[in-house]
């Protein structure tokens, strides 16, 4: 059976709250900060002579804006109206809005987009893992326009696997859990209801073998019900998408798991690297070299970040 998994994102992503959630992601969790970090990082490796950019699946502009306030002319490209309104509210905002096209569509229908129309694509925080089952065609399109490099972020099979064995991963992220986001209070309530998590074994080797974090179909069956379920993510690892990136020709790949050395640490440990400020810059930076090397990459906290060069 044919069915549109995209369908799935779309109506997440354009959920009421979720503009805000993600703008506030920063402010909320110190993963978000750390893979934020790593990943500008990656991309002003990547922007010598870079005129151009494609920010497939931006969001509400995390790094359009970012890019624009470069000087660079920026096309955001994204599913969700909702995510697009916020982010032309943040560009307006930064005065950079005349630099950026807001461009509502799919990663799956980039066939207007001639081939090396951009400088350099992005793509990150996974949106194209939930573009199952065309997410190695998505990522193949990607490289077409691009005309000298990429960076991707997707989510981590390995990075992903151990928060099927316990509801703690995300509490030493957690900046102020008496924060009111919406999004803060549903890992809070996750926390606070922690004695009646029970591991489902099946459920991680699924993951495991297939990369899928759920059933496929009975996602879609949960939206086709009226629900608004987490969309069908495919998830990635290191060895799969450094092949993808090989079959097309890309040169000086680097891959990533931003957040391997941070989740090694202690709660409070995290905090006082991150929240004192003769310690910050120094921690990013060495969060950046460690998450880079090839033997942890994989296990960045959920994200696996992979960029590389053509020609």
């Amino acid at each position: 059976m044919n069915r549109d998994y995209e369908q799935i994102a779309e109506k997440f992503w354009s959920m009421r709250q979720k503009p805000g959630e993600e703008a506030n992601r920063d402010r909320l969790f110190r993963d978000d900060q750390i893979l934020h970090a790593h990943l500008e990082k990656e991309i002003e490796s990547r922007l010598d002579g870079v005129r151009t950019v494609l920010d497939a699946g931006g969001g509400t502009g995390r790094f359009s804006v970012w890019l624009a306030q470069k000087g660079i002319q920026v096309t955001h490209l994204d599913i969700s109206l909702p995510m697009l309104e916020k982010a032309r509210e943040r560009a307006e905002e930064a005065g950079v809005a005349g630099r950026i096209e807001f461009v509502h569509g799919r990663l799956t229908e980039l066939a207007a987009y001639r081939e090396g129309q951009f400088d350099l694509v992005i793509s990150l925080d996974a949106p194209i893992s939930y573009t199952y089952p065309k997410h190695e065609e998505v990522i193949r399109e990607l490289i077409r326009v691009s005309a000298r490099s990429v960076v991707f972020c997707v989510s981590s099979r390995l990075g992903g696997y151990p928060g099927h064995f316990g509801t703690a991963s995300k509490k030493p992220f957690l900046v102020d859990e008496q924060d009111p986001d919406t999004a803060m209070r549903w890992y809070v309530r996750e926390w606070e209801q922690r004695e009646k998590w029970r591991p489902d074994f099946a459920r991680a080797d699924e993951l495991l073998e297939t990369g899928l974090f759920a059933d496929p179909d009975t996602v879609y069956e949960q939206m086709k019900n009226g629900g608004t379920p987490w969309p069908v993510t495919y998830s990635f690892r290191p060895e799969e998408l450094k092949a993808l990136f090989d079959a097309e020709g890309l040169r000086e790949v680097r891959l990533a798991g931003p957040g391997a050395l941070a989740r090694t640490l202690p709660g409070e440990a995290l905090r006082m690297l991150m929240e004192t400020p003769e310690y910050r810059a120094a921690f990013l930076e060495r969060c950046y070299r460690f998450d880079s090397e090839p033997s942890v990459c994989g296990m960045g906290y959920c994200s696996l970040v992979a960029s590389g060069s053509k020609g």
